[in-house]
């Protein structure tokens, strides 16, 4: 078994929903984006940059894998190896690199042996989950590239949005929208409170 092995069916399923589902337009932005930095990084007289020829064929080939319903992404070494025609130990480099570099990570994972005696090793190594992030600088091309709105500016159409939205509700409204039901409740209650001490008809009630 090697260190950090997690058991298969665990952390991986809400990894791969996050990093692993995404449109075929932001595929092709991600690839336009590691081709970008292969270019930047790579020095004058040398053949490859900081991902090589061999780590944007990899990365091509991880994305097109990946399962478009659920992100899942398990290839083992040797099977991303014979699709994309490169030796086992220059794949392996190339996922190196492409983790040391943001746009790859992976789980270590194990599984229970079936029918494993007593005596009998019990659990068995599996194929890594690679899930595909991206380094700040490919995200913002990504952003610039599909022509989406920058976090800035998402963070204050947001509060923009929530401000008018309290300017147009009512008392309910807004109490009805929180979602704590002890913080509900209590604020219903100073809400009762309230409307007793100032009623409608602008008298209140005799002690």
């Amino acid at each position: 078994m090697r260190r950090n092995s997690r058991n298969a069916g665990g952390a991986e399923l809400a990894l791969w929903r996050k990093h692993n589902m995404f449109p075929k337009t932001e595929h092709n932005a991600r690839m336009r984006a590691a081709e970008e930095f292969e270019h930047e990084t790579k020095l004058p007289g040398r053949r490859n940059g900081a991902l090589g020829a061999i780590g944007l064929k990899v990365y091509r080939y991880l994305m097109r894998l990946r399962g478009k319903k659920s992100g899942r992404l398990d290839p083992t070494i040797r099977w991303i190896a014979d699709q994309v025609h490169h030796s086992r130990s220059a794949v392996a480099a190339a996922l190196k690199r492409l983790k040391e570099h943001g746009f790859l990570d992976w789980i270590r994972r194990c599984q229970p042996v079936e029918g494993a005696q007593p005596d009998e090793q019990q659990t068995e190594q599996i194929a890594n989950a690679y899930v595909l992030p991206l380094p700040a600088s490919a995200a913002e091309r990504v952003r610039r590239m599909l022509r989406r709105p920058s976090e800035f500016v998402r963070a204050v159409a947001e509060r923009l949005a929530r401000q008018r939205k309290l300017e147009t509700s009512t008392v309910d409204e807004v109490i009805g929208e929180v979602q704590d039901p002890a913080l509900r409740a209590i604020l219903a209650r100073v809400r009762a409170s309230v409307d007793s001490a100032n009623p409608s008809s602008g008298q209140t009630e005799a002690l």
